[in-house]
């Protein structure tokens, strides 16, 4: 009877010691399955040859090109889609929505703006234009490939830049307050402050999204400001001042106007009344 007891007892101990290691080893295979999740989300799948920059380092622009731009252009938004550079130019009476040709920076097709209003900042997004108004508090919206006037919304404030992030508008207003916007009704779904540190930045003109970025110019600066869109820090700067020595016009305004090609990894940076749009490259900045 006491060997049966012993027996028994023996193989108790084996069964929970063997229960206890199937359930070790499952845990393991569980951290290391979500591991292997975290590490697939975090990725940046990019599937052209634009370059994801690194928030810990310095950039610094490389002049590559330039191609004409109509002097006459009071550039308020610029971006690119598909092949084609878009524009929208302001001033009352003076402003556009074109279309341009990203070779020559010829016009290739044009609409103008009742004179009643002064247009800001674009964005596309699926397959509409999406036009800010200065003072208007109105966004209009149009067919991106006929230009025609699909409809438009309301909203309160200044209108000067306007980008997306693929799911939301992303709007300033020369403050240093971005608004995340529902592009099916122009609601303010939240708002995010943008500080250099403890300092808030101020006249956030043109935007532009990038590989998870937000670009901004700051107006009256040659200068764009790489911004993290769900904190609104500050990452850091890119400089353009260098390219003034390129402009001989003395009517030349402000640096403004961002758009970006994936597919080549190319930036076009311009300003209103500026007679080019200049292509760069951005390079790691070397101490």
């Amino acid at each position: 009877m006491r060997v049966f007891i012993i027996i028994c007892f023996a193989l108790l101990l084996l069964s929970f010691s063997c229960n206890s290691g199937q359930k070790d080893d499952r845990q393991t295979m569980e951290i290391k399955d979500t591991t292997s999740n975290m590490k697939t989300n975090n990725e940046i799948k990019v599937s052209t040859n634009a370059t994801v920059l690194n928030r810990s380092v310095v950039y610094e622009p490389k002049l590559i090109g330039k191609i004409n731009h109509e002097p006459g252009s009071f550039t308020q938004g610029l971006i690119y889609f598909k092949g084609y550079l878009y524009e929208s130019t302001g001033l009352r009476g003076e402003s556009t929505l074109r279309k341009l040709d990203t070779a020559t920076g010829k016009v290739l097709k044009k609409i103008t703006i009742a004179p009643e209003h002064f247009a800001e900042g674009i964005t596309i997004f699926n397959n509409k234009i999406y036009q800010l108004t200065w003072l208007s508090d109105l966004c209009f919206v149009y067919d991106l490939e006929s230009f025609s006037m699909e409809g438009s919304f309301n909203y309160s404030g200044e209108g000067w830049g306007l980008t997306n992030n693929n799911n939301l508008l992303i709007m300033s207003d020369g403050s240093n307050v971005l608004k995340f916007i529902n592009p099916d009704d122009f609601q303010v779904v939240r708002q995010v402050s943008v500080f250099d540190g403890n300092s808030p930045l101020k006249n956030l003109n043109e935007l532009e999204m990038i590989n998870g970025e937000l670009f901004a110019n700051i107006w009256t600066e040659d200068k764009i400001a790489r911004i993290e869109p769900a904190t609104g820090n500050v990452i850091g700067y890119l400089d353009f001042s260098f390219l003034r020595k390129f402009i001989k016009d003395e009517n030349v305004d402000v640096f403004n106007g961002i758009a970006y090609n994936p597919e080549k990894d190319v930036y076009y940076v311009t300003g209103k009344y500026w007679p080019y749009i200049f292509l760069i490259k951005l390079e790691e900045k070397t101490k």
